[in-house]
């Protein structure tokens, strides 16, 4: 019993920092005074880590303005990972299910790409 409460406690302590970790290497995106989006260009071959506060009831749109790189996004917040709606070529749509922070995980195809984040 004493083995299985240790497993439980060093798994737990491993998810939190995880979150942790990701919390810290992550780029905050702040929009500007007005503003519904903003956009980021560099590199995500490896891998590029975002976070944004979102509210219940608000849309996360993802835009692809790279010009023809392909990208692999994956969505999570307070609620657990969620599903985008394609719309279009080059948008994804995601529903917002509870307030908070959300992390947007994006991975491209070329060294040098732009995507735009909009929240309606």
């Amino acid at each position: 019993m004493k083995s299985l409460k240790r497993a439980i406690v060093t798994t737990t302590l491993g998810l939190i920092c995880l979150n942790v970790d990701l919390a810290l290497a992550a780029t905050r995106i702040k929009f500007a005074p007005g503003s519904y989006c903003g956009s980021y260009s560099g590199n995500f071959v490896r891998g590029r880590d975002f976070v944004l506060g979102l509210r219940r009831g608000q849309t996360l749109t993802t835009r692809n303005i790279g010009g023809g790189t392909q990208y692999n996004l994956d969505v999570s917040g307070p609620t657990g990972s969620i599903r985008g709606r394609q719309e279009g070529e080059d948008q994804i749509n995601y529903p917002i299910p509870a307030t908070g922070d959300y992390y947007i995980s994006v991975v491209a195809s070329t060294d040098f790409s732009n995507i735009e984040f909009c929240a309606y």
